[in-house]
């Protein structure tokens, strides 16, 4: 019997339970004022991965510290920086700020970029890509808020948290990121999403959600939409977060003890690499010094010894030739006994004849 086979979560049904969730920790969609087309994309350059907070005070001091988008245009990117003090990156948005004016003046004449409305969606983006340095989510916001059309504006921390929520595969990024999402949000429900996954992304929760979602590629890393709920549940309660640092501090923990011992490991060679070398050093100048030990003591010991074995060698000489002399004599008296003897015998047996 074939296994049965498990059922494909209903992505749709699944994103109206975590929007709940959302809507609930964050409120809903604010209402907020239709700005000209030109003062839209400014204001998304100051939203583009920072809260909504943070880029009404960055544009409110836009133009309340200039006198109009002209001196806007010709101050220097470090006038212009102080003014987008606690959004992300205060250098880039002022520059994607003056490009933007550069282009709209240059070809307007003028600051009056509603003109763009009247273009199909196609012309529309066609334009606007030729903005230098403008990012697809200056972009998309600026088509969806002002000329109406259904495509969702995600910034990078809001890719990563639409990744960590199963709603877009890992490696997802901001230029691919809004065709994904487009895909199963409704046009009616993208303004509110927008918002609620902007609020995520951007709050205290969401940085424990970008920590669990890094930037880039990761094969290793799979978000499965069918347990979102829970975990979302867990991020927006807190318990996430207090796993993340518990983890984060063991981690911390485990990297000074392997420092530690790296260091110490580190410091014994170099003691026993200090003390090789003192062994070196003294087996060098011991075998520096043992010619000379050899010159002035060992040389006159070989004269001494081959002079002391002269005397020995003649004793020896002497000693068996005396013997020799000796065993002759002995032999020579030996034979002239014997011939006396003989002498006197035949001596004797003759006057015994003669009687």
């Amino acid at each position: 019997m074939a296994a049965a086979k498990s059922k494909t979560p209903d992505k749709s049904k699944i994103l109206t339970r975590l929007l709940k969730l959302l809507k609930k920790e964050f409120g809903g969609l604010p209402k907020r004022e239709q700005l000209p087309v030109l003062e839209a994309m400014v204001f998304s350059v100051c939203l583009e991965n920072s809260s909504y907070e943070a880029a009404d005070a960055a544009f409110g001091r836009l133009k309340g510290d200039f006198f109009d988008w002209n001196e806007v245009r010709v101050s220097t990117i470090s006038e212009l920086e102080p003014v987008f003090e606690g959004v992300h990156e205060p250098e880039w948005c002022a520059m994607r700020v003056r490009y933007l004016l550069y282009y709209v003046f240059d070809h307007q004449f003028s600051y009056d970029f509603d003109g763009i409305k009247k273009k199909s969606f196609d012309l529309a983006f066609k334009q606007v890509s030729k903005i230098k340095h403008l990012t697809s989510f200056c972009r998309n916001y600026m088509l969806q808020k002002c000329l109406g059309t259904h495509v969702i504006p995600v910034d990078d921390k809001m890719v990563r948290t639409a990744v960590w929520l199963g709603l877009v595969p890992v490696g997802a990024d901001e230029d691919s990121g809004p065709e994904l999402l487009k895909g199963f949000i409704r046009k009616a429900d993208a303004p509110e999403f927008i918002w609620l996954l902007k609020s995520l992304s951007v709050s205290r929760h969401g940085e424990s959600v970008l920590e669990m979602s890094p930037k880039g590629d990761h094969p290793e890393l799979e978000f499965d939409i069918a347990d979102a709920e829970e975990r979302l549940k867990d991020v927006l309660s807190g318990r996430a977060r207090k796993r993340l640092q518990s983890a984060k501090r063991s981690a911390e923990k485990k990297a000074e003890a392997e420092q530690a011992a790296k260091a110490a490991a580190k410091e014994a060679k170099k003691r026993a690499a200090a003390r090789a070398k003192a062994k070196a050093e003294k087996a060098a100048a011991a075998a520096k010094d043992a010619p000379k030990k050899k010159a002035t003591k060992s040389k006159p010991a070989v004269k001494k010894k081959t002079a002391a074995k002269a005397p020995t060698k003649k004793k020896g000489a002497v000693k068996k030739k005396t013997a020799a002399k000796s065993a002759t004599k002995k032999k020579t008296a030996a034979k002239s006994t014997a011939a006396a003897k003989k002498k006197t015998v035949k001596k004797k047996t003759v006057k015994k004849k003669k009687r």
